[in-house]
């Protein structure tokens, strides 16, 4: 399965739509629905910011269909051990960035769960 393949299945599933990935992103909702259509080839800076910007299980969803693994078998933990004093520094970054922003966005109810 090709990337606008696996964008376009993957956003219909969870219902999500241009326009609000867009918001999400600062990805315009044109570019969005180029990528849906196979009509725009898709970089890594665009690649990067849709990813960070799509629900968690939405984005499982997509790398799952673009890697063909099942991401609900992958142990975190294991994966987090294993990581390079590199990695480990890069995950605590975007989970602080995360954690910022979704106290910036009150309407987030996913955070006092991690926390």
């Amino acid at each position: 399965m090709n990337f606008s393949q696996a964008l376009d299945i993957t956003l219909d599933e969870h219902g999500i739509s241009a326009k609000w990935l867009s918001e999400q992103t600062g990805v315009s909702q044109q570019m969005i629905s180029s990528f849906r259509r196979g009509n725009q080839r898709i970089y890594s800076d665009s690649l990067e910011r849709i990813l960070a910007g799509l629900p968690t299980k939405a984005r499982n969803d997509l790398l799952s269909k673009l890697c063909k693994i099942d991401t609900s078998k992958i142990d975190l933990r294991l994966l987090v051990m294993e990581s390079s004093p590199q990695e480990k520094a890069e995950l605590l970054n975007a989970l602080a960035i995360w954690a910022a922003q979704s106290r910036e966005n009150k309407g987030s109810d996913c955070l006092p769960q991690a926390v």
